[in-house]
């Protein structure tokens, strides 16, 4: 009886010490682990926590997680193959290292078992083949046991440890929400270009022809590949000359959500991007190697015949890090006004579009420039401040995680109209709103001249010349 528990303790510690290795399955590496104890599986998606699920009865734990991506790989294999592809990658991958983990566990176990007989029982062969038996008995019948009791079902229903606990409220059964996902998916794009090609050929204003050009405005993205798919069919059916994304195009800020961008090429038009508080520089890198984006921080650029400034978010708060002053948030904030003061000092004309994420950072110069666009804020809103028509759209990633949960937040953007009059300006714009959980999708037309009237810009006197220089400063003026 002690040489049977002396070979379980062994096979234990062997498989501990032993049984663990780092594997490539498709373009991720992958700590894997196997050994003796509850029979569940354990998947580690650092720094984010774990999924554990109920996979099987032997007393086995099976362990994996992620130590590394190759983005490039993954970019590639995604762009080449799609989702489903690379799940069989992986999949294909997987299968080949459990088994080869299933004979490394054995292996460690059996040493294990034999290394601490022979310190216990030195030279009692028998004691000792006792010990090696047991572990051979335990762990090759635990092993084969697993293999014919494992149910991947299981993880439909698992738990969550770290900052993935919240996962349990968000996505709810998996199947069921990935069955809705793809249901949205596949009626998207008809529903899309139906709903707009019958709106647009019912206008009584005649805002498409040659004397506009159409910007689609998005923002707050959030890495949603629905999102995307709304933006690509607004895009379409409006036929608009190009799109301006004013950020949050990511959320955590993990080279991962990077394959969002390989989505931008498909828009088929100029695609002009400012970055956002969730977004990184080197997200900002990323895109500006898309061949088709223009990314704006600190710059002008002629797009389809307009001129644009952006401006980058002064402050990185991916989220899932650390908690933000929002008093200090907003001040950083506002002071981006001075930055965008000197930029656009040197011009003898302001530009037709400023965009910047929030907008906050172009409050105090209201009055200096025709347009501003934003989003930041995940609600749709317009007003004009000093002669300046600020427009904010909502998310165009609509829910973010929480479309596994209920689609029940709208995927918003709108579509603007600027004469090609550079004295004209903005003439109108449409808000886009489709809102997944009915598959409603609703437009609704802002003639400018309606909404707001006659607009003159009348900046207030906020910006001096400096005492030292010739280049303007900023005097902040208080926010109403």
């Amino acid at each position: 009886m002690v040489a049977v528990a002396v070979g379980v303790v062994g096979a234990w510690l062997g498989g501990l010490l032993l049984a663990r290795t780092e594997v490539l399955m498709g373009p991720f590496r992958v700590e894997v682990s196997a050994g003796l104890g509850r029979g569940v599986t354990d998947l580690g998606l650092p720094p984010f926590g774990r999924v554990i699920a109920d996979t099987h009865v032997s007393p086995l734990r099976v362990s994996a997680s992620l130590t590394d991506v190759g983005v490039e790989e993954l970019t590639r294999v995604v762009r080449e193959e799609g989702i489903r592809g690379l799940t069989g990658v992986v999949e294909h991958d997987a299968l080949g290292h459990l088994r080869t983990l299933a004979l490394r566990l054995l292996a460690a176990s059996l040493f294990g078992a034999a290394v601490l007989s022979l310190l216990v029982f030195r030279a009692d062969w028998r004691a000792i083949a006792i010990s090696v038996l047991a572990a051979l008995v335990l762990v090759g019948g635990s092993l084969v046991l697993a293999w014919g009791t494992y149910r991947p079902a299981a993880f439909t229903e698992p738990t969550f440890t770290g900052s993935l606990a919240a996962a349990a409220k968000l996505i709810g059964p998996v199947r069921e929400a990935t069955d809705r996902i793809e249901d949205f998916r596949a009626g998207l794009e008809a529903l899309v270009a139906s709903a707009t090609s019958a709106y647009t050929s019912i206008q009584a204003q005649p805002l498409s022809g040659a004397d506009t050009i159409r910007v689609l405005h998005i923002s707050d993205m959030h890495a949603s590949p629905l999102g995307m798919d709304f933006a690509q069919g607004v895009a379409q059916a409006f036929d608009v000359d190009a799109v301006i994304d004013t950020g949050d195009l990511t959320s955590f800020g993990s080279p991962l959500e990077d394959l969002i961008t390989t989505e931008i090429p498909s828009f088929g038009r100029p695609y002009v991007f400012i970055r956002g508080n969730h977004d990184s520089m080197a997200l900002q890198a990323t895109v500006s190697g898309v061949r088709n984006a223009v990314v704006l921080d600190g710059d002008i650029a002629e797009v389809s015949g307009l001129w644009i400034y952006g401006l980058g978010h002064p402050k990185y708060t991916p989220s899932g890090r650390e908690a933000i002053d929002p008093y200090a948030f907003d001040e950083e904030a506002r002071a981006a006004a001075t930055r965008v003061a000197e930029d656009l000092a040197p011009l003898d004309e302001p530009p037709a579009i400023v965009a910047v994420h929030d907008d906050r950072m172009v409050e105090a110069l209201a009055g200096r420039f025709p347009l501003v666009i934003s989003g930041h804020f995940h609600e749709t809103r317009a007003r004009v401040v000093n002669g300046t028509v600020f427009l904010r759209i909502g998310t165009t990633g609509g829910n973010g995680a929480g479309i596994f949960r209920g689609l029940d937040i709208p995927f918003s953007a709108e579509v603007l109209y600027l004469s090609r009059d550079p004295a004209g300006g903005l003439v109108a714009y449409d808000v886009i709103e489709q809102w997944p959980d009915t598959g409603s999708l609703i437009v609704t037309r802002h003639l400018v001249s309606e909404v707001f009237g006659e607009l003159t810009l009348t900046p207030t006197p906020s910006v001096t010349p400096s005492p030292t220089a010739g280049t303007p400063t900023l005097t902040p003026t208080p926010a109403g």
